[in-house]
């Protein structure tokens, strides 16, 4: 394929995921963060697909499986089962932890964030339903991205749910060099989940300064 069509090629796929949608806040239904020490937050990641047509998250991993076994071999492929699911239950709730708290600590009535704190009178749950890892090959690069629904509850009463928000294909950077060590799709989905946790803080001004 020419050159110039290749290039066409990415920019086409890669406009589909642009879009970026403004997080709406509501600060009566989120007064009482400002009065709180601390806020604990669960990660899940329910109805999870990927990419533009959405595949399931199963089917993803499975295609991805194939992908990895006939580009390196099965135990390539199964290391990168292993680290997906290792950032997925570690790294990226990381970075949008430690992104939340240090830009809410700017805010005067701001609380702690804590993973999986119980203690805490009021739970915000992080649901990543949707993921686009992005690309950096020689001709051109995209950036991760990821989207996911916040829900606000009191952490004894789970089912009433006290505020929704959505973030919609946060992006992350990608400024990273050509660089295929250590599958660099994994650092480009934390830095799309950095970036969404920054969003979310500057949305909490409203509610917290």
């Amino acid at each position: 394929m020419p050159k110039f069509l290749l290039i066409s090629l990415f920019l086409c796929i890669s406009s589909q995921f642009t879009f970026a949608q403004h997080i709406d806040i509501d600060k009566k239904a989120l007064s009482f963060l400002a009065s709180q020490e601390k806020v604990n937050v669960v990660f899940t990641f329910d109805g999870l697909s990927f990419d533009g047509k959405e595949v399931p998250e199963a089917e993803f991993l499975q295609k991805r499986y194939v992908e990895v076994t006939e580009w390196k071999d099965k135990e390539i492929a199964k290391e990168w089962l292993l680290l997906y699911d290792e950032n997925k239950k570690n790294q990226w709730q990381e970075s949008f932890m430690v992104t939340l708290n240090e830009k809410t600590a700017e805010y005067e009535n701001a609380p702690i964030f804590n993973r999986n704190d119980t203690s805490a009178k009021y739970t915000m749950r992080v649901n990543s339903y949707w993921m686009y890892f992005g690309y950096d090959v020689i001709i051109g690069k995209e950036p991760s991205k990821v989207s996911m629904e916040i829900n606000f509850f009191e952490t004894e009463n789970p089912s009433n749910i006290l505020f929704t928000t959505d973030i919609s294909r946060a992006m992350g950077t990608n400024k990273e060099s050509y660089n295929l060590r250590s599958w660099p799709s994994f650092r480009r989905m934390g830095k799309a989940y950095t970036r969404a946790a920054y969003k979310l803080a500057q949305a909490f001004q409203r509610v917290l300064d």
